[in-house]
């Protein structure tokens, strides 16, 4: 993958391509310096047909969202298998990036598409709650809200299939947040809880055969 060019890509058109992307359209609203300071922040790829995006077994702290093209999820064992697609709009990378652990499957471009732009963004400008220099409460709480409510739907979906799975359990022991919302407290359960739900659905796709969800096996 290559960054792109910024004089090809001003700032207007980087703000199309992240329209496609909740978290980041939920920013805007909130704050367009704030949108401003995570464009900054984010690192914007263009990948080639064929490209990896993710490599088995590499390690990095970064999420990744697609921003233009298609991506396949490349079967661990080499054998070129697709388990899986990627779309525009999609969030991928969470479990690794939040747990520290290397990648578990190959991501590449789709030989189909003609052309792939990836973001990504990385989990220290995330990690240190009380660091508000660049981002600020507001933003940190909405990514910590898109990491808990994709992990969730994913555990839900893989609970919907296999009810009777011994983590179903689990799920139910990780406290929602009851508090005051748009406060540290918040921020700091949303932390403990995308780190409790990571630890479960990492334990079940070890166990099973993944399901296809928005938040990739990576």
């Amino acid at each position: 993958m290559e960054a792109i060019n910024k004089k090809d890509y001003p700032p207007e058109r980087v703000q199309r391509l992240l329209s496609g992307i909740p978290f980041f359209n939920e920013v805007a609203r909130e704050s367009s310096a704030q949108l401003d300071a995570l464009i900054c922040l984010a690192e914007i790829m263009v990948a080639a047909p064929g490209e990896t995006v993710i490599r088995d077994g590499d390690s990095d702290t970064c999420l990744y969202f697609l921003l233009k093209g298609q991506l396949a999820v490349m079967a661990p064992n080499g054998a070129g298998t697709v388990l899986n697609y990627i779309s525009p709009g999609e969030v991928f990378g969470a479990l690794a990036m939040i747990l520290g652990t290397p990648r578990t499957a190959s991501i590449q471009v789709d030989d189909n598409a003609r052309e792939t732009i990836v973001a990504r963004l990385n989990y220290s400008h995330f990690n240190k709650l009380d660091d508000f220099s660049m981002l600020t409460l507001a933003t940190k709480l909405s990514f910590y809200r898109m990491l808990v409510h994709n992990i969730r739907w994913t555990l839900e979906v893989n609970k919907m299939q296999n009810p009777q799975h011994e983590l179903v359990g689990s799920m139910r022991k990780v406290p929602i947040f009851t508090g005051a919302k748009g406060s540290m407290e918040e921020l700091q359960s949303l932390h403990e809880q995308a780190h409790k739900l990571a630890d479960i659905l990492c334990l079940w796709n070890d166990s099973a055969q993944p399901v296809r969800s928005n938040v990739q096996v990576t």
